[in-house]
């Protein structure tokens, strides 16, 4: 399957880490033995010119004071990273980088180093040259905290905004009357302006429609529920051609191991209609009698191609909704696990 390169995502930066029997044999009981490594997947299949790609962001980690580094997110050309001393220890601050270009911001960190830290990159090079950040912090009951913004114009973290919400009708309700939705972290993407989060309040899961101020707009429904009693749960939630995208996995029979994902894309924004784009069933890209759990990584931009991982297979694969083709992408050390990916996204 060739995904051409006239579009604006031309790859995946990947971060893996060594399995726990690596990390064991490095040094037992050790929690900060394994390394984070990073790689890099063409996905133009080499008919674009990418050089100039520096895969292991080695422009970042041979800075004399670099440590350790994680992805955090990436939106529209720029890519957020943690700095931190150890893979297990407190946040040194953040580095939003611009992988075509290699130039790069250090951002200090916020707030107390106490709390679950949840930082989301907001950038339109069509409107300004600079990103924001809103940076949401958290109980472990999944309670808001508080809620910070940055502007690379002013270089300067904001006061605690959590209690600054406005009083529009109809709108969202406030931070201290939802809950972080702890049980599997998502992105948060960047559509229309907006970036765009997935929270709990009374009636389930909603997406919350903030500003770059921290500020939420709206809330909006998401199209299917987890379900416990149909084993169906959210597997994923991102952007892909300008539209919000939601995932679920549903299982279809416990003793086959099958799963149905159904993929949904918000369409209108303003009549909060999501539509069905199609689903799939996992024997349909892993094969009949494969039972290995799967993880959705990403959906390509500008295509509908959704990417998957098996952990136990080390692998990456690229699923075709239009084409119904399968391939595999990416195969990693057999001693490694894909832990984040960022999209790769020209942008000068």
């Amino acid at each position: 399957m060739l995904i051409p390169p006239s579009h604006a995502m031309q790859g995946l930066f990947c971060m893996t880490r060594a399995t726990s029997e690596v990390a064991a044999g490095a040094g037992a009981g050790n929690s900060n033995a394994a390394p984070f490594d990073f790689s890099f997947v063409d996905l133009t299949a080499g008919s674009a010119d990418l050089d100039a790609v520096d895969p292991s962001f080695s422009f970042l980690t041979e800075l004399p004071d670099t440590k350790v580094l994680l992805f955090r997110g990436s939106c529209n050309g720029l890519v957020l990273l943690e700095h931190r001393e150890e893979p297990r220890s407190a946040t040194l601050g953040y580095i939003v980088c611009n992988p075509t270009t290699k130039e790069w911001e250090a951002v200090p960190t916020c707030g107390s180093p106490t709390l679950l830290t949840y930082p989301y990159l907001a950038f339109d090079p069509a409107a300004s040259s600079h990103f924001n950040l809103v940076q949401f912090q958290v109980e472990e009951d999944e309670e808001f905290i508080s809620v910070h913004a940055y502007s690379s114009e002013t270089g300067a973290w904001s006061d605690d905004l959590i209690d600054e919400q406005g009083e529009e009708e109809g709108q969202f309700p406030g931070w201290r009357q939802v809950s972080f939705y702890l049980g599997k972290p998502q992105p948060c993407p960047f559509v229309n302006g907006f970036l765009h989060m997935i929270v709990l309040d009374r009636d389930g899961i909603k997406v919350v429609a903030f500003d770059v101020q921290g500020k939420g707009r709206r809330m909006i429904p998401v199209p299917h529920q987890p379900d416990r009693m149909r084993h169906r749960q959210m597997c994923y939630f991102g952007e892909s051609q300008g539209q919000l995208q939601y995932m679920t996995q549903e299982m279809l029979g416990v003793r086959q191991g099958e799963y149905r994902v159904s993929i949904w894309a918000l369409q209108d924004f303003d009549a909060q209609e999501w539509v069905l784009k199609g689903t799939v069933n996992t024997h349909e890209i892993f094969g009949m009698g494969v039972r290995m759990g799967f993880k959705v990584v990403d959906i390509h931009q500008d295509r509908n191609v959704v990417f998957f991982t098996r952990p136990l297979e080390h692998n990456l694969v690229a699923y075709d909704m239009d084409r119904e083709e399968v391939s595999t992408i990416a195969t990693f050390n057999d001693q490694k696990w894909l832990l984040s990916t960022a999209r790769y996204v020209r942008c000068f």
